[in-house]
């Protein structure tokens, strides 16, 4: 059964660059977008494993900075390799706490 539990506090994220978490052995990426919106997609990139907490966020694509690939961060869906996608999360932001359904 699924259940919000706190990953972070709003005021630990930069909306210029995602936070990398580990939560019951998952890697997971959190992305602020503005001042009450947070992604949460899983922290590995399916092309050769790359860590995507350190990739580029413009208008909600993550950009991969190992090869460029791009994802959404609402769906997880890649842009440029239809067919491909990273697991995303639910999140909530109360009190400003940051709550990622798991």
């Amino acid at each position: 059964m699924k259940k919000f539990i706190p990953i972070a506090n709003l005021d630990e994220l930069s909306e210029t660059e995602g936070k990398a978490f580990r939560i019951n052995n998952l890697a997971i990426a959190l992305f602020k977008a503005g001042s009450d919106q947070v992604f949460a997609l899983e922290n590995s990139c399916p092309h050769i494993g790359a860590p995507l907490d350190n990739g580029l966020v413009q208008d909600k694509t993550l950009t991969c900075l190992w090869h460029g690939w791009c994802f959404d961060l609402e769906t997880g869906h890649s842009s440029n390799c239809p067919g491909i996608k990273v697991q995303t999360y639910t999140t909530k932001i109360e009190d400003n706490k940051v709550w990622i359904e798991i």
